[in-house]
C-alpha cells in the first residue's frame, strides 16, 4: 500500500515538472524583447488587430496543486502570467492593457519627437530700440522789411531871411527871424562858455543882426556846417530856451530866460 502511494506521489511530481518546463519554454517565446527603432517613420495606419488562438495548456487539478505545493515546488512567473491557477485547475488568461491604435494622419510619437519637446523654446529676440523722435524746433519769424528812411526834400534856391532882430527884456531876450519860405532847422545848447547852436537847413541870404546891451545875449554869429547856414548866440549866462513856429512856419522866435 505504501508503495503504490509512493509510486502515485513520484508520477504526480514528474507530471508538474513537466507543467512548469513547458510553461517556462512558452512565457520565455512570449517575453522575447523587440528591438527598438528608433528611426523616424512616416505615419503608417495600423491594421486592425487579429483575434489569435490561445495556446494550448494542459489544465491541472487542484490536488496537483496541493501536492506540488507540499513538495517544495513553485510556479515560475512566466506560469502565473499565463493565469495558471493550482486552486482551481482552468487557465486564467491574464489581459494586458495594449496601446490604443492611432488614428487615420497621426504621426507615432518618437525618440526624436521626446528630443524636441525636450528642448527649451529658444529666448525671444530683444526688442528693437525705438527711434529717436525728431523735435522740430519753432523757426523764428523772419523780421518784418524797415521802411527806408525818408531822405529830407531839398531845400528850395533862393531862400532869405527877410528880418533877423534881436530884443532885450527883463530877464530874458527873444532873436525872430522872418523867412520867405518854411523854416527847417536843427538845435543844440552848449556850455563852456554858455551858447544856442541853430542849423537852417539849406542856404540863406542873412545878414548879422545887432545886439543891443544886455543881461543875456553877448553876440550873434552866422556861420556854415557843410550844405546847412549855422547860427550861433553867445550867452553871458546859461539860460533856459524855447523856440516858436508861427506864420506858417516863416517865423521863428528863440526865446531865452534866465534860470533861477
Amino acid at each position: 500500500m505504501n508503495k503504490i502511494f509512493l509510486w502515485i506521489v513520484l508520477a504526480v511530481i514528474i507530471l508538474g515538472l513537466l507543467l512548469i518546463l513547458l510553461n517556462t519554454r512558452m512565457g520565455q517565446s512570449g517575453d522575447a524583447p523587440v528591438p527598438a527603432d528608433n528611426s523616424v517613420s512616416a505615419p503608417v495606419t495600423p491594421a486592425p488587430p487579429v483575434a489569435q488562438p490561445p495556446l494550448p495548456v494542459t489544465p491541472g487539478t487542484p490536488a496537483d496543486g496541493e501536492k506540488l505545493a507540499a513538495a517544495g515546488v513553485k510556479p515560475s512567473p512566466a506560469a502565473v502570467e499565463r493565469g495558471f491557477a493550482f486552486d482551481t485547475g482552468e487557465e486564467t488568461p491574464a489581459t494586458a492593457e495594449s496601446p490604443a491604435p492611432a488614428g487615420p494622419g497621426t504621426t507615432p510619437l518618437t525618440a526624436a519627437a521626446h528630443d524636441e519637446k525636450a528642448q527649451p523654446a529658444p529666448a525671444a529676440a530683444p526688442a528693437a530700440p525705438a527711434a529717436p523722435v525728431e523735435v522740430k524746433k519753432a523757426e523764428k519769424p523772419a523780421p518784418k522789411p524797415q521802411p527806408a528812411p525818408r531822405k529830407a526834400a531839398p531845400a528850395p534856391k533862393n531862400q532869405t531871411i527877410t528880418n533877423f532882430v534881436v530884443f532885450v527884456r527883463d530877464g530874458g531876450a527873444t532873436i525872430r527871424l522872418d523867412a520867405s519860405s518854411p523854416i527847417r532847422f536843427k538845435h543844440l545848447e552848449l556850455t563852456s562858455p554858455a551858447r544856442v547852436v541853430v542849423d537852417l537847413h539849406g542856404t540863406w541870404k542873412l545878414s548879422e543882426p545887432g545886439v543891443p546891451k544886455g543881461e543875456m545875449v553877448k553876440d550873434v554869429r552866422l556861420g556854415k556846417k557843410g550844405s546847412d547856414t549855422r547860427i550861433v548866440i553867445d550867452l553871458h549866462a546859461k539860460a533856459k530856451t524855447r523856440y516858436i513856429l508861427t506864420k506858417g512856419k516863416k517865423r521863428l522866435d528863440i526865446r531865452l530866460d534866465k534860470t533861477k
